[in-house]
């Protein structure tokens, strides 16, 4: 469909895929902003690109995967542009990604343990080197395969499991060392 026409389709191509990419661009960015822009510009650059392609090719493109790879570009190249390394997750309570499902009158003792959780995972994660971010990002945020993350960072299939596994760990460490931190404070 996209290759018989793509000015109509891609229209729901961006509808379809706008959310998706529009939250894989934040927990990359921590930045609203960032993100709205960033995921905009790759649908900019997706659309010239397609325009340039020919039907056959259209026809044969992992789309999923192929937007997720525009959207990395375009985050790569904004940090090389802005030279920005690490940058802190935004998880206030008027943050869009605290979407809280539910009655929350129905257990907000529950719900305010979550809201922490998320919260210390977000700076926790935001610690983290970004080339384990963007790995535990797309794996257990995105949900991508192991396969699709290489295809997706152009890496072999053992540096992404290897890299989720060592971000893991580090995240591990990071959280142990924040409860014994915390831990010392309360006995203080």
């Amino acid at each position: 469909m996209l290759a018989a026409d793509l000015h109509h389709y891609f229209q729901q191509l961006v509808l379809h895929y706008q959310h998706r990419l529009y939250t894989f661009a934040y927990r990359l960015s921590a930045s609203q902003q960032n993100a709205e822009d960033i995921v905009q510009e790759a649908f900019v650059n997706a659309y010239v690109s397609l325009e340039n392609y020919t039907p056959e090719r259209i026809r044969t493109l992992k789309l999923q995967a192929w937007l997720y790879r525009v959207t990395l570009n375009v985050y790569t190249h904004s940090l090389r542009r802005a030279r920005l390394h690490v940058v802190p997750l935004d998880i206030t309570e008027d943050s869009a990604m605290l979407e809280i499902l539910g009655r929350p009158e129905e257990h907000p003792e529950l719900l305010f343990e979550q809201m922490e959780q998320r919260q210390e995972l977000a700076s926790l994660l935001a610690q983290l080197p970004e080339k384990y971010r963007i790995c535990i990002t797309c794996y257990y945020f995105e949900h991508f395969t192991y396969q699709e993350i290489a295809d997706l960072l152009d890496q072999p299939l053992g540096t992404i499991k290897s890299s989720v596994s060592r971000g893991i760990r580090q995240l591990r460490t990071l959280f142990e060392t924040t409860s014994q931190q915390e831990g010392r404070k309360e006995k203080q």
